[in-house]
């Protein structure tokens, strides 16, 4: 028989912070994991500032930073269609070797797993775990919830100077579309109007455009039994013909999951006091946000969680920066544990945006745009559901 835990009693989830009057709750809840990479155009303009900015620009924080150590592929290196290729089983394989900690010597360990999964360090013992159907299903478990739900982001951009668009359009376009149009975007309906202030005003700075492959690390029982039964082995007992064997692995796979495009305009003036390279690390950072929100919207398996923060009133901390407008509603899922530690997700309600309120705006560079701002958090109305209880865990409904 199934055990039902609210959230805030699970693993020990959560711990209570008593600075605000009203109970607030930091949730610790298991999250997928990213890995993203670009394809280096060295023709495009500010080419270097392009590749300094993605990698300093930070994993958007509903993810586990699950970046290697290489973060800019050249262009043709790297599959955009779809297809299979040798270096993505090598990604793959890199990106397991990452989850177990592998050592220079070529020893896992599950620390990293124990640490993101909030299990009990003896429960993961892989030694014992095999020997019993609770070990069997924890390994499971583990695999399921944290390797299996680990994702890879290919990031191809073109960026367009406003300024020359502008430039080309001033004196018979409204320029709505016509931005869009030049720098391939045609799905795009709306973009900054050249008003009668002059194309200088309403040229000033970039549009970025992003088109993302998605993939996602293949992790089933047969993948989990060859690596656990073959490979495994911790420093004390690696061997050189498993350290090999793992080397030159070819089981591991990237599946391909899809591609979508969004664009980021840097609306700014003449009158800007920031430079071309601080425009340039804005528009960057917005693309990518702007497109993983819209692989989430396409892709459900890619769909982050975020935990409730106050029920009283409802509140998340969501917000523009993962897409939230007054009209999204959520699903509120409540944790299961069955009797052997395996987690299930029970649709427990649903939420929407308390238009009351305004949404907020976590995108990248808002606090600088909007200093005087005091909005930290989104405020939510219930649609439906029984009794709500922090940290239990909000996911967006399909388009909305």
């Amino acid at each position: 028989m199934k055990k039902i835990f609210y959230s805030f009693l699970i693993f020990n989830f959560l711990t209570v912070s008593f600075a605000q009057q009203s109970k607030e709750f930091e949730a610790k809840y298991r999250r997928s994991s990213l890995y993203s990479v670009m394809i280096d155009k060295p023709d495009l303009p500010y080419a270097s500032e392009i590749k300094k900015n993605f990698e300093n620009s930070p994993i958007p924080d509903k993810f586990n930073n699950h970046n290697l150590s290489k973060r800019i592929y050249n262009l043709g290196e790297l599959p955009t269609d779809g297809s299979d290729s040798p270096i993505l089983s090598a990604i793959a394989r890199d990106l397991v070797a990452k989850w177990f900690n592998r050592s220079s010597k070529g020893g896992f360990n599950m620390n990293l797993i124990k640490e993101r999964g909030f299990y009990d360090a003896s429960a993961l013992d892989v030694v014992k775990a095999q020997a019993s159907k609770r070990g069997l299903d924890l390994l499971a478990d583990a695999g399921e919830e944290l390797i299996g739900k680990t994702f890879v982001l290919i990031n191809e951009f073109k960026y367009t100077d406003k300024a020359e668009v502008a430039e080309k359009a001033s004196g018979w376009l409204s320029a709505i579309g016509t931005i869009a149009d030049y720098a391939g975007m045609s799905d795009v309906s709306t973009v900054t109007t050249l008003t009668s202030t002059g194309a200088a005003v309403a040229g000033k700075g970039y549009i970025v455009k992003s088109d993302a492959h998605l993939y996602q690390l293949v992790w089933d029982e047969e993948t989990a039994a060859i690596f656990y039964n073959e490979y495994w082995a911790d420093d004390k007992t690696i061997t050189p013909a498993k350290k090999k064997a793992f080397d030159q692995s070819t089981i591991f796979k990237l599946k391909y999951i899809g591609t979508d495009t969004s664009w980021s305009d840097i609306q700014s003036t003449v009158f800007t006091s920031k430079t071309d390279e601080q425009l340039i690390e804005r528009a960057t950072v917005k693309a990518v946000d702007r497109v993983i929100v819209k692989l989430q919207k396409n892709h459900d398996q890619f769909k982050t969680k975020t935990p409730l923060l106050t029920v009283e009133p409802l509140t998340a901390k969501i917000g523009l920066k993962e897409g939230v407008s007054k009209k999204s509603s959520f699903d509120v899922l409540e944790q299961v544990e069955d009797e052997n530690g395996k987690t299930q997700y029970v649709k427990v309600g649903v939420v929407k945006v308390d238009k009351k309120h305004p949404i907020w705006d976590n995108t990248y560079g808002a606090e600088e745009d909007n200093m005087n701002s005091t909005v930290d958090r989104t405020y939510f109305k219930k649609v439906s559901g029984k009794e709500f209880f922090p940290g239990m865990l909000l996911v967006q409904k399909k388009g909305k």
